[in-house]
């Protein structure tokens, strides 16, 4: 079978290429940075801040001073005087420039910051885990067409020997050695056979459509599968889970906001120190206005005595909060140890299903052989002979699936670990 493909490469090769063009780890990735960018911002809170306003007021009517008392007296005297002042004019301009800088708040704005920070964690987790489960696509696409190749092979070679066996039959039905009816079977069997091979020729084809798609290229795997004759301990692996699970650090994550809102909550019994001023930028020449003066400043404390919401109820909402999220990452640190020793048993299942096959096929291939020396010589049936080319072809079926099984499972393994890595440093005896 022939396939069109423009690059040999191996799975640490394609998992590069994974990481480097998958849409979703993109995503994840701009997940990250957006968070950054939010702690970056998060990190001025403390610094004051400054503005400019302008505003235009028109009154109803010039602002006054009723001067006639004041008139008439310095009339007795024959002095001239006005019975009004002008204070200002009924157009108004002001600009002025205000700064605030928050003093004390209570822990309030170290603890939204601890917020921020404790969001990129998260979202670093987050896209720890979309790379897990990239990963793990990645080792079964990749490896479902390896073992999807072989088995293509072998049933190439079954349906050769059967046509080797249905022309070696026709020859002994022409000399009158087997019945017809052994004739028969061994073409209904070689027909079998070629069922079975477009079968296998189309799993291959959809492999390989699978993978291509992942890696973004048609890709031609170099890396076989294999089995390791050497494993760590099953405590190896739970510890490694322990520490090293990126779903954990999500809810590392998720305490520290949920300790963070706590103090917020907390603030809110404590007060807040503000330091302001104010200078004016651009005032009417009017006497009011000028009578304004050019800057001024201050603090201010605040001290919330009485709020529409039970600030005491939140609080202690709060505090549950925090301490659900504690027993959620107790409760999936149980489950994550559950599932990593089911997965390491699985793994030595396989391993173990792999090697004991071994005898199987050796078995499988001397029967195969011996039935076809009686058959060639009428001491066996067609029948016989082509149930042991099925036993064989089914004994090197079931090992190929328990090694693709055994990748599957150590891959699985590495991700619980938190070390993806881990995987290569464990690809071992290939098998051809």
């Amino acid at each position: 079978m022939a396939f069109t493909l423009e690059a040999q490469m191996g799975i640490e090769d394609a998992w590069e290429k994974v990481e480097i063009q998958n849409s979703g780890l993109k995503a994840a990735k701009n997940d990250v940075n957006i968070a950054k960018l939010k702690k970056n911002a998060a990190e001025s809170m403390y610094l004051p801040s400054v503005s400019v306003s302008g505003s235009y007021t028109h009154l109803s009517e010039k602002v006054n001073l009723d001067t006639s008392k004041i008139s008439a007296m310095m009339a007795s005297f024959h002095i001239p005087f006005p019975s009004t002042i002008d204070l200002s004019e009924q157009d108004i301009f002001i600009a002025d420039l205000h700064l605030l800088w928050p003093l004390y708040t209570g822990g309030k704005i170290d603890a939204a910051q601890e917020i921020y920070k404790a969001a990129t964690d998260e979202a670093k987790a987050l896209q720890e885990m979309k790379k897990d489960e990239e990963f793990l696509k990645l080792v079964k696409y990749y490896y479902g067409v390896v073992v999807s190749e072989l088995l293509y092979k072998t049933n190439l070679t079954s349906k050769k020997a059967l046509e080797l066996h249905y022309e070696n039959a026709k020859k002994l039905k022409k000399h009158g050695q087997i019945a017809k009816i052994e004739l028969l079977n061994a073409q209904v069997q070689l027909d079998n056979a070629k069922v079975k091979l477009q079968s296998a020729k189309h799993k291959l084809e959809i492999a390989y459509s699978a993978l291509n798609s992942l890696v973004k290229q048609k890709v031609q795997p170099s890396s076989k599968l294999f089995v390791n004759s050497f494993q760590k301990e099953q405590e190896y692996y739970k510890n490694k889970t322990k520490e090293g699970y990126a779903g954990l650090l999500i809810f590392d994550a998720k305490e520290k906001q949920s300790d963070a809102l706590v103090d917020i909550k907390e603030a809110g019994y404590k007060p807040e120190v503000m330091a302001f001023g104010n200078y004016n930028l651009y005032k009417d020449k009017s006497a009011l206005m000028e009578s304004l003066p050019q800057w001024f400043g201050g603090v201010v404390v605040k001290i919330n005595l009485l709020q529409r919401d039970d600030r005491s109820q939140e609080l202690e909402a709060a505090r549950l909060t925090n301490t659900k999220i504690k027993n959620l990452r107790e409760e999936a640190i149980e489950n994550l140890l559950i599932l990593t020793e089911k997965t390491y048993k699985e793994m030595l299942g396989a391993k173990d299903e792999y090697t004991l096959l071994e005898s199987s096929i050796s078995l499988a291939k001397e029967n195969y052989r011996l039935r076809s020396i009686s058959f060639s010589e009428g001491l066996s049936t067609s029948v016989e002979l082509v149930d042991a080319q099925m036993i064989l072809l089914g004994a090197k079926t079931k090992r190929l699936n328990a090694a693709y099984t055994y990748v599957q499972k150590l891959s699985q393994l590495c991700v619980l670990g938190g070390d993806r890595e881990m995987f290569f440093e464990f690809m071992g005896e290939e098998i051809e």
